[in-house]
């Protein structure tokens, strides 16, 4: 019966179990006691009562065993309790202090009802008016006996009744303190995990695009929290870039980071096995194959599939934030006009999607600013939020510069931004410059 030492005390059946086999057990053996005491100074009425209520607890003692829950055995003892208590006082007088019992009955639902804190409340809160009520009832004893007995009755019931509640405390207190210490070993382990995974996909996703031809490339991500729900891919043979993409997984942590890894290879097997296509056609073939692949997995994504030549490239967008596009000749800088918005994101089973391409002139020092919308949603100590018109001045202002400079400046202005503020959402950019 004695667990304390053991991790099931923070189960919440182990613990109701452990403290009403406690509990029935004291109070078996105090209504054996107090037997005694009537049969010695002849209190017969309390002394036959006594004898039920003994009966009623040892059967109490063998139930709590086989039940799977102890709520109707408690309402039983708490009935016997409340009859005996006021009975005892009845006879033997309010200075025996019995309905401290009744008092303590209140507190052990919260222990022994599993997580009907409402029941446990409401058992409590009647308790208390009953006890107070008796509290100012003054019963005159039936039966004579000794001041010292009586006092030594009130300060047996009051002395049973604190160390029983204070033995409830420390129940909880222990069972608090284990489901701590067991929280922060799988904190631990779970950070570990997110550490190994966050250096999985990095490696993953890892790509060298020092050496592009024809373009300057540079590109950042910031996951919220260890692993990112953002991915970005370049497609390439060799020193010659074919296409990009930037794509935002719903919901963040580990759960959209494994989806992707799965993603990734299916956007990349459908950009090289279906390059004739054009990319609303790749992004239909994606769409399908995401809802197919991912199976229950709830989590969807927008995206923005690019594919580049040497006079043009070609953009599809998938419920995504629209880029920037800089042009060198005219200086206007905007975000990406299109003829036809496509329609729908990714990877969400019986929503009709409609998806469009279109292909832009993209001449010498022209260049496109993509992003997640983690970006334009970052919020500062102020709450705001940085906006599509903040960054929109800020690409305008910073375009001139290599590729590498405008990522630095941009994330420098972001963090500025941001200031103590925390990270909301996970963080990518791709600077595109012919």
């Amino acid at each position: 019966m004695f667990f304390l030492g053991n991790q099931e005390i923070t189960s919440s059946y182990a613990r109701a179990k452990f403290v009403s086999a406690f509990t029935d057990f004291f109070a078996l053996i105090y209504h054996i006691v107090i037997q005694v005491f009537f049969l010695q100074f002849r209190v017969m009425p309390m002394f036959f009562y006594n004898i039920i209520s003994v009966a009623i607890f040892v059967l109490l003692l063998f139930a709590i065993y086989r039940v799977k829950s102890f709520i109707i055995l408690f309402f039983i003892a708490y009935i016997e309790v409340m009859c005996h208590q006021i009975l005892a006082e009845y006879f033997m007088g309010s200075e025996t202090c019995f309905h401290y019992f009744i008092l303590m009955m209140g507190l052990l639902p919260f222990l022994v009802f599993e997580k009907k804190l409402i029941v446990a409340t409401i058992v409590s809160v009647i308790s208390s008016v009953i006890f107070i009520i008796l509290e100012s009832i003054s019963f005159t004893p039936k039966y004579i006996v000794s001041l010292n007995i009586v006092n030594t009755l009130k300060y047996l019931n009051m002395s049973i009744t604190i160390i029983v509640i204070v033995f409830m405390v420390g129940i909880f207190t222990i069972s608090v303190y284990k489901i701590e210490d067991n929280l922060e070993a799988k904190n631990k382990g779970l950070e570990k995990e997110i550490r190994m995974a966050s250096v999985i996909q990095q490696n993953f996703f890892k790509q060298d695009v020092s050496q592009i031809n024809n373009f300057d490339l540079a590109f950042y991500s910031k996951p919220m929290a260890g692993v990112s729900g953002d991915l970005y891919d370049f497609f390439r043979t060799g020193s010659n870039l074919e296409g990009l993409g930037i794509f935002d997984v719903s919901g963040h942590g580990i759960s959209s980071g494994l989806v992707t890894m799965l993603v990734k290879n299916i956007i990349h097997q459908e950009f090289y096995t279906k390059e004739k296509m054009d990319l609303w056609e790749i992004l239909n073939n994606i769409n399908g194959r995401v809802i197919q692949e991912k199976g229950d997995i709830e989590n969807y994504l927008t995206g923005i599939l690019i594919k580049t030549n040497k006079e043009n490239i070609e953009v599809a967008i998938a419920g995504h934030p629209r880029p920037i596009f800089y042009h060198h000749k005219t200086g206007i800088c905007e975000f990406l006009q299109m003829k036809k918005e496509s329609v729908g994101a990714i990877g969400i089973p019986g929503f009709p999607v409609y998806y469009t391409s279109q292909v832009y002139n993209f001449e010498e020092g022209d260049e496109l600013f993509i992003y997640s919308d983690g970006l334009v949603d970052t919020v500062n100590e102020r709450k705001e939020d940085f906006g599509k018109d903040r960054l929109l001045n800020l690409i305008y202002r910073v375009c001139d510069m290599p590729a590498k400079m405008q990522m630095v400046e941009v994330e420098k202005q972001i963090a500025m931004f941001q200031g103590r503020a925390p990270q909301k959402d996970d963080l990518t950019f791709i600077i595109l410059k012919k």
